[in-house]
């Protein structure tokens, strides 16, 4: 595909998710109403397209952090909760002040990673968004720091957003960084169709205030070439990133497949899912996956990891450790540690059915 096919492409969006991290938010003063200002300019743009908009928002520890004066660095959990309580109330309103001079309502979703691990919980944030959007309010959504724990964290909002917009069934994710774009050795590389472990090579962690980088966003990538979605990597700093996307500009990098893929809700669910174990599968049973399109049989496993149930998602695993996708188990881990036991395994003959098995 050339930049001219991502475009046209572009074009044809309705749905789309905005996603802002706390170093173009916040700074040692607090809140940057300047970035402020620029978000509601660049939502009432897509909105003038006729375009759905759900914005993902970092910052909410950061501005507790300015209006306690705090420049520590502690990793500590509770303290980090501690702020996010702190930050989040006030963060919202100056997007219900910033927003509100147009007339745009604004709504607050904060979410866990074990709200997307949990389907039903999953579906009602979809229903949420869905019944937000119909009465045109701007839903805005943040990580839940103040109960979220290192378990139950997604780590990054970047991630976040990648769940977001597959779960609202966007046609793009814009996530606005300080940087130009993706960069290998200083030059920014203007369109991606696949990211290969070279891609990732050259993408570093954060740099600044927030918790992300360069590598979760190409991982939020991965996520979107997955799904189905175009991925945009704007500067943030730019006048008006999204217009400028928008009206054909060389800006940023851009991250699509040559072609939409369609996959059920269930397995979009599935992509976001935290696994509760890891299934490590021979080269024969990957073959099969991957090459056939097969489910995976008992045969094939190698080696089981956690603790996981019958229902669970789990991770499958080549024998060298790379991840080659996610599904949803037919048997625990003990049942499967026992195939001796013909009692144990009366159900289907498949340890993970083709339909409920994402691949990477």
């Amino acid at each position: 595909m050339t930049r001219a096919d991502y475009n046209a492409r572009l074009s044809r969006a309705k749905r789309v998710v905005l996603k802002v991290g706390t170093s173009l938010l916040t700074d040692e003063s607090g809140i940057q109403t300047e970035m402020l200002e620029k978000l509601r300019r660049e939502i009432l743009f897509l909105r003038g397209r006729g375009c759905e908009v759900a914005l993902v928002t970092s910052g909410a520890v950061g501005t507790a952090r300015a209006i306690l004066r705090d420049r520590s660095n502690t990793g500590e959990l509770a303290r980090k909760q501690a702020l996010a309580a702190i930050g989040q109330g006030r963060l919202i309103a100056q997007y219900e002040k910033v927003f509100g001079k147009d007339g745009i309502l604004v709504a607050q979703l904060l979410i866990t990673a074990r709200d997307m691990r949990d389907r039903r919980a999953y579906l009602n944030i979809g229903n949420t968004l869905e019944e937000l959007i119909s009465m045109g309010v701007v839903p805005i959504i943040n990580e839940n720091d103040t109960v979220s724990t290192d378990e139950l964290k997604f780590g990054d909002n970047d991630l976040l957003s990648a769940a977001c917009s597959s779960l609202f069934g966007a046609d793009l994710l814009i996530i606005l960084t300080a940087a130009p774009g993706f960069l290998i050795q200083d030059q920014r590389v203007s369109h991606l169709e696949t990211i290969s472990a070279s891609e990732l090579s050259h993408a570093l962690g954060p740099a600044g205030p927030g918790s992300g980088g360069m590598r979760t966003k190409l991982r939020a990538g991965q996520l979107c070439l997955i799904s189905g979605q175009m991925l945009a990597i704007l500067p943030g700093l730019h006048d008006s990133p999204v217009q400028s996307l928008f009206a054909g500009e060389d800006i940023g990098t851009l991250i699509a497949g040559s072609h939409k893929k369609r996959i059920s809700a269930r397995k979009k669910w599935l992509l976001f899912a935290r696994p509760e174990g890891e299934i490590v599968i021979d080269a024969g049973a990957q073959n099969a996956l991957i090459e056939k399109g097969s489910s995976l049989l008992r045969a094939g496993i190698q080696e089981l990891r956690g603790n996981f149930l019958a229902g669970d998602p789990v991770d499958v695993l080549s024998s060298s450790g790379e991840v080659l996708g996610r599904g949803i188990v037919n048997y625990s881990k003990r049942d499967l540690d026992h195939p001796e036991d013909q009692r144990r395994l009366h159900g289907p003959r498949e340890v993970i059915h083709r339909d409920n098995l994402i691949l990477e």
